[in-house]
């Protein structure tokens, strides 16, 4: 008994850890925004932090630092869609049930990323 109650504690660790995705590819659309137009491209040193118990997400792009509050979660059959908040205002982000793409749209600009896998347990 005792063994099966250290096995579920630690498990449930390891679920309750957030998303680590590898940021492969970034495109950037800034305004005035183009459908599938990339005003900046690139693979440098990017990751993207997904922690949906803490409701937090973090993404550097390069030198940049975004950190946005998860405010709402839809999900539907092909994508989990979260409604972000910092001080600059809403966003959204949008990522694929394969977790290969995140897409983030506000008003100023459009950021599309090609990630690698979660490098944390899924839930």
């Amino acid at each position: 008994m005792k063994n099966l109650i250290l096995l579920l504690l630690l498990t449930s660790g390891v679920y309750a850890q957030k998303q680590v995705f590898n940021v492969q590819e970034y495109c950037i659309d800034e305004k005035p925004l183009k459908e599938g137009q990339c005003d900046q491209k690139g693979n440098e040193y990017s990751f993207l932090f997904l922690d949906p118990d803490k409701k937090e997400v973090v993404f550097f792009l390069t030198e940049i630092k975004f950190e946005y509050q998860i405010t709402a979660t839809q999900a539907d059959s092909n994508y989990t869609i979260y409604t972000l908040k910092n001080d600059r205002g809403e966003s959204t982000m949008k990522v694929n049930n394969a977790k290969t793409k995140i897409e983030f749209r506000s008003p100023e600009r459009h950021i599309f990323l090609t990630v690698g896998k979660s490098t944390k347990a899924e839930k």
